[in-house]
């Protein structure tokens, strides 16, 4: 039995869509009931604009729920805090505190809090100390109380001493979601740290996540017992993007998948990088529209005097409304279910693998067009049976596999549409349905919660948009495609066009892989215009696909026909492979919904298309005639 390869390729990729989608299935059913996104606030902002317009913090905080705040953030008050007078309790060193003689045993630079007799909430503070601090030791000084604390003054200054009482009181008879955040201190046992945290979760039943504030989460090493606790209660933990605190990752290893992902942008990068409001506005609704961020962190603008409170709410309208737009509610999210892959998605990863890799073979044999017999689709089916189960037991051959299945994608993907120049549009569609349907097994075999909420790291990204130019390359100069076979370029001195292309070719792909998801090295300019696609399209196509692939592609179709440049229009073959990488890639972006993915790809296409065709046009109509008028004139 023999069949055509064509036919044998639809086949081949209709199976791996089917099983890939089934395999999907829990995926697409976690997405469609979490579209929900958190807007979250601190308290002690909202008390500080409340205190500059001169009203209760409770009447600030009911004008931004009604903008589409959803919860609060309440902390812990550091050493400095306490000392600014934001909890009614003197502390200080007790060299400072203590009026008379030191009590024995007692360092002078110790920290130490004075209680007087009336003081509000002198049993929760005195318990919480005790509880935190096994080391503090109490001495009665009147009517007063000097606690004294396991710590120096300089050592307390920014750790987390005590909740912030008096706003966790007041928020105690609402139900707005709370989110506590437990400040680090540097020697308190973890056991300690997690009795302390669970004082506080038993007097305000409102906490619904914990976000650890400071430099190191508080108990660091010693993060069992507080990851026992969250887990025993319920509770989340929220995966700040791009954070660099240390110990989060054993907390979060520990919870998973009860994490909710959290962006939010420090006021240190706001005034360094000069972002704008506007600039935040579009941030943190890209943060939840591209990456499926669950809870943004809103900060109020410290540039700004005076009616901070009126243009806070703004923002939170704006963003809230911009949200709802896009489909994404606000309110309190749910976290992940948790579901493995499922041996669907691995077979469908698996035999796209296998096919592809026998496609390449063939190609480089050029035997591509010939039918595939009963052995070629025998050797398919059991290496993809056998690839399935190593990929499911053997997490390494999983990665590999992954990256390599990303590569061949691009490949196969750019040929397709490079070798149908006669018809270029039956070329853009088969290619384009390679690259989509190879997406979406690496979609369905990777897409699930550990990948998504970004616990473990794909690693065909970069090597997906290296490598299928060389193949391709190689490929063009073993066939014959480019005019000289590989023998005959490294036999011959080069030319200086040729390295003035190669150092071109280099630079660029050096700068796409630099700034692959790194906005460090993108233009002002770009961002602006990939923010005005934004607000139009709502999906943003890459910029690779809109400026590079895809108008390489329609480049390529117009020269090829017109049968000109034979010497130098490999440029566009290779630049091609760029369009096909950008779309598997899109699909290798597992925190991102399938939908978007989609939609990306889509508007990626008409636009790359659309920007291709004008290229040719000029190319056709304007530089092709001077170009020709030109040589005409050297000639004579």
């Amino acid at each position: 039995m023999r069949i055509r390869q064509g036919v044998f390729m639809a086949a081949v990729m209709t199976v791996a869509l089917i099983m890939a989608l089934l395999g999907m299935m829990p995926r697409i059913r976690a997405e469609g009931y979490g579209n929900v996104a958190a807007l979250v606030t601190d308290i002690r902002d909202i008390s500080a604009m409340a205190r500059e317009t001169g009203i209760p913090v409770e009447e600030a905080l009911e004008q931004l729920l009604s903008k589409g705040l959803t919860g609060v953030a309440v902390g812990e008050l550091t050493g400095e805090e306490l000392r600014a007078g934001f909890l009614a309790v003197d502390f200080g060193s007790v060299e400072n505190l203590v009026p008379g003689a030191i009590p024995d045993g007692v360092q002078p630079d110790s920290a130490a809090l004075l209680l007087h007799g009336d003081a509000p909430y002198f049993r929760e503070i005195t318990g919480f100390i005790s509880v935190k601090f096994p080391g503090s030791r109490s001495f009665p000084l009147g009517s007063d109380s000097l606690v004294v604390l396991p710590l120096s003054l300089v050592e307390t200054l920014e750790a987390g001493i005590l909740p912030d009482l008096p706003l966790i009181e007041m928020l105690k008879g609402t139900d707005i979601p709370l989110i506590y955040r437990p400040g680090s201190t540097p020697g308190v046992p973890g056991e300690n740290v997690a009795l302390a945290l669970e004082l506080v979760l038993d007097s305000v039943p409102g906490i619904r996540a914990v976000v650890p504030a400071g430099i190191f989460v508080a108990g660091y090493p010693e993060l069992a017992p507080l990851s026992n606790l969250l887990r025993e209660r319920g509770l989340s933990v929220s995966k700040v993007e791009f954070s660099q605190q240390i110990g989060t990752g054993f907390l979060e290893r520990n919870l998973f998948p009860d994490i909710l992902p959290l962006h939010s942008v420090r006021n240190e990068e706001i005034i360094s990088r000069r972002i704008s409001r506007e600039d935040l506005v579009e941030r943190f609704v890209r943060a939840s529209r591209e990456r499926s961020v669950k809870i943004l962190y809103l900060r109020p603008s410290v540039l700004h005097s005076g009616s901070r409170l009126e243009r806070f709410g703004e923002e939170i309208r704006r963003i809230s409304g911009r949200l709802g737009v896009l489909g994404i509610s606000t309110g309190w999210p749910q976290t992940l279910p948790l579901w493995r892959t499922s041996i669907l998605s691995a077979l469908a990863a698996a035999l796209v693998l296998v096919f592809l890799s026998a496609r390449v073979i063939l190609r480089f044999s050029g035997k591509e067009d010939e039918p595939a017999g009963i052995r070629l689709i025998s050797a398919v089916m059991v290496l993809s049976l056998l690839l399935a189960v190593c990929m499911l037991r053997v997490s390494l051959a999983a990665r590999v596999a992954g990256a390599i299945l990303a590569t061949l994608a691009a490949v196969e993907s750019s040929l397709l549409a490079l070798n149908s120049f006669r018809r270029p549009f039956r070329g853009v569609l088969y290619g384009i349905t390679v690259a989509v349907i190879s997406g979406m097994a690496i979609a369905s075999f990777f897409g699930t919660p550990w990948y998504m909420l970004r616990m473990g790291a794909f690693s065909g990204v970069k090597i997906a948009l290296l490598l299928p130019p060389a193949i391709l390359l190689l490929h063009d100069l073993r066939r014959r495609v480019h005019p000289e076979s590989l023998q005959q370029v490294l036999s011959r001195p080069p030319l200086w066009g040729e390295l003035v292309l190669i150092g071109g070719l280099v630079a660029a792909a050096g700068l796409m892989v630099l700034r692959s998801g790194n906005v460090s090295f993108v233009p002002g300019w770009e961002i602006r215009f990939r923010e005005l696609l934004e607000q139009i399209l709502v999906a943003r196509p890459r910029t690779k696909e809109i400026f590079a692939g895809y108008p390489a592609l329609v480049l390529w179709f117009a020269v090829r026909r017109m049968d000109i440049w034979k010497g130098t229009r490999e440029v566009f073959r290779l630049g091609t492979t760029l369009a096909f990488s950008s779309v598997v890639n899109s699909f290798c972006h597992f925190h991102t919904h399938l939908q978007f993915i989609l939609l990306r790809v889509f508007n990626g296409l008409w636009t790359g298309l659309l920007v291709g065709s004008i290229m040719a046009a000029v190319l056709i109509f304007l530089i092709v005639p001077l170009w020709k008028r030109w040589q005409g004139v050297v000639a004579g």
